[in-house]
């Protein structure tokens, strides 16, 4: 076998190793992380769903649902704001009826495609961070949980316009 040969086989060799090796990765291109996505928390007897606030920073909504796990109808009473020091401050005198073993969808279409208005709340902050809410419940009784502030744009333009 002559040099040119050799070297022949090897760039063959090496071509293929390379076109082998590169398609084993996994590709996460079309992959995409959604920050505005709410979070969700639980409790024995509550859960709450892709919960978020939608802020323009003067004006705030609250959008996400409510999930009771109980036999008995239950009522959010009240939601607060946690600072960092710990101080509570309500931020809405809505109330909201969860019926037994069902789900309460506020700012976001439930199954049946139907969308009850996101709450309004008195949050002056800026879209970008997450802040910690205390949902209190009639008989379930407090559920914490920290949530994303997003800016009213694109698919939350209709949220914060919406909300009651």
């Amino acid at each position: 076998m002559n040099r040119t040969s050799r070297t022949l086989i090897c760039f063959v060799i090496a071509a293929v190793a390379c076109a082998t090796l590169s398609s084993c990765a996994e590709s996460d291109v079309n992959n995409f992380s959604r920050a505005g996505n709410g979070t969700s928390a639980d409790s024995t007897q509550i859960g709450l769903r892709n919960v978020l606030i939608v802020s323009n920073g003067s004006k705030a909504a609250l959008a996400g649902a409510v999930v009771n796990k109980t036999d008995q109808i239950d009522t959010v009473t009240s939601v607060s704001l946690v600072d960092a020091t710990g101080k509570v401050s309500n931020l809405t005198n809505s109330t909201l009826v969860v019926g037994p073993r069902g789900a309460q969808y506020f700012g976001a279409p439930n199954p049946a495609g139907n969308q009850r208005p996101a709450i309004a709340v008195a949050f002056k902050g800026q879209p970008g961070g997450l802040v910690k809410l205390l949902f209190t419940f009639t008989k379930s009784g407090d559920v914490a949980i920290e949530v994303p502030v997003v800016p009213a744009l694109g698919e939350y333009t209709a949220t914060l316009a919406g909300a009651k």
